[in-house]
């Protein structure tokens, strides 16, 4: 059987885990929130700088002036983007997985042909083939960004889905742990009553004048109590006194008389020193009391 104060304890420790973990993790939501952000503005962006790239070198096809300096500039934001969202030390692999790996090795591969066919063009080998297709692996590029833009949206959700989860299961321990520190408080208080119903019980005194809690009555009662042991303590003694005084006259009468007066000296001394253990342990509970009234009410 568990201590109340254990119990205490035990409530104390799960809600502080509780109220930490809950704590820990809407410090994850809101970092991951923004993080969220840069990834979809990033990948995002991939989408655009491929039509970008196509639009830059059609442009080249006519003469356009500064054409060939954005389209550089078009495919190396590009390859940068790309080596951000692949790098294994970057903080967007939290939210990848098998598919957007899958997809992400597709816009690798269409952005690699797609660079070295530019390159080949750029060189003067103006193939019409090589241009179509340069066009439709733009197309095939945005197509596969855009599903790896909703692959990374579907992911972030999961994680945010689970971390909501994790937050329910938690509020919910912490309601039910709650509602037990309730009963507990009620137990307790109903064990203060019947403590206090006992002190009440035992000191005979039911008008004790005491200002403050339980446990103050409690003390009260108690070291009225205290006050009638220690009066029944004196009394006994002084009647083993006058029993010696009055016995020791009679020493020289029958031996029947003197073994009977020995045992009843013997009794009362028996009286007296078990009156003198209650009166300690009284004064110990007392003092016990008044401990826990200091730890309860330190100011």
């Amino acid at each position: 059987m568990q201590s109340i104060s254990t119990k205490i304890r035990w409530i104390v420790l799960i809600l502080s885990i509780n109220l930490i973990t809950i704590i820990m993790v809407d410090i994850w939501l809101n970092s991951s929130q923004k993080l969220d952000a840069k990834v979809i503005n990033t990948a995002g962006k991939q989408r655009m700088l491929s039509q970008r790239t196509v639009l830059e070198l059609h442009r080249l096809l006519v003469d356009e002036d500064g054409a060939y300096e954005r389209l550089q500039s078009a495919r190396q934001e590009f390859d940068r983007n790309l080596k951000q969202l692949s790098a294994t030390t970057s903080g967007y692999q939290a939210f990848k997985n098998d598919k957007i790996e899958t997809t992400m090795k597709e816009v690798h591969s269409r952005w690699n042909q797609m660079g070295e066919l530019i390159d080949h063009y750029l060189q003067g080998d103006h193939n019409l083939y090589d241009l179509k297709t340069i066009y439709d692996n733009g197309d095939q590029t945005l197509n596969l960004m855009d599903k790896a833009v909703n692959q990374y949206e579907e992911s972030m959700m999961e994680q945010r889905i689970l971390a909501h989860r994790i937050q329910i299961t938690l509020a919910i321990i912490s309601f039910g742990i709650i509602l037990y520190m309730a009963r507990t408080t009620l137990q307790i208080q109903r064990n203060f009553e019947t403590f206090l119903n006992h002190t009440q019980a035992i000191s005979g005194a039911k008008n004790i004048e005491c200002k403050g809690n339980e446990l103050d009555i409690a003390c009260s009662h108690i070291e009225h109590f205290l006050r009638n042991v220690e009066e029944a303590l004196q009394s006994a003694t002084d009647a083993v006194e006058k029993s010696e005084a009055a016995t020791s006259g009679l020493y020289g009468g029958t031996p029947e008389a003197k073994n009977l007066l020995e045992q009843s000296e013997d009794v009362m001394i028996q009286v007296g020193e078990e009156l003198h253990q209650t009166s300690t342990r009284l004064k110990k509970l007392k003092s016990n009391l008044e401990k826990a009234k200091a730890m309860k009410y330190p100011f």
